[in-house]
């Protein structure tokens, strides 16, 4: 017999698959899963300041080389976006993907895309050594991982990200925007 989950359940499940995503690929700032419009965004940090030429360059590469990934899989993407956000000393890549096509073969390239791109300047944590030492089981576990992602039934958006050395992970409550009441 089979018994549904609680939500408080499913949350920590939820939360668990997605450290274990993080501490899988070390290169990985931070995910975002955003239910409401059915995308995931994946952000990569790198030690320098990108100009816009550079950011260009890497928006069409990347989007070059996920939509051939996805041609040969016989699919399209409706949803391939890059963004940066640059500060005087680090460049934030924001790669954005509709969630039903992103797959781990995509991650795999995507990481090494940029590993390739930016080598000792792009930010990563130092790894963990694995509890498994089956590849195949760390490959299941980075589609758990993404299946709690890219999840339907979530409602909340959800956010993973890095801090010192360390994994966060957290909900985002939809609310409704109001205006602030004038203080006196």
């Amino acid at each position: 017999m089979t018994t549904p989950r609680s939500p408080a359940f499913e949350s920590a499940d939820t939360v668990n698959r997605v450290v274990a995503l993080l501490v899988r690929f070390p290169e990985l700032h931070s995910v975002r899963s955003n239910p409401a419009d059915a995308t995931l965004t994946l952000s990569f940090a790198v030690r320098r300041k990108l100009d816009r030429t550079q950011t260009r360059a890497v928006g069409e590469r990347v989007s070059e080389h996920v939509r051939a990934l996805l041609d040969l899989r016989g699919e399209q993407p409706e949803r391939v976006a890059v963004t940066c956000d640059r500060d005087a000393a680090v460049t934030f890549v924001h790669v954005t993907r509709d969630a039903g096509s992103f797959a781990r073969e995509e991650l795999d390239l995507l990481v090494a895309l940029f590993v390739d791109s930016f080598g000792e300047a792009l930010v990563r944590d130092e790894p963990v050594a694995p509890i498994d030492d089956d590849p195949g089981a760390r490959d299941e576990l980075v589609e758990v991982g993404l299946d709690a992602l890219r999840d339907p039934a979530q409602r909340q958006r959800l956010v993973g990200f890095r801090e010192e050395q360390r994994v966060l992970v957290y909900f985002v409550h939809a609310r409704k925007r109001t205006k602030a009441r004038a203080r006196s």
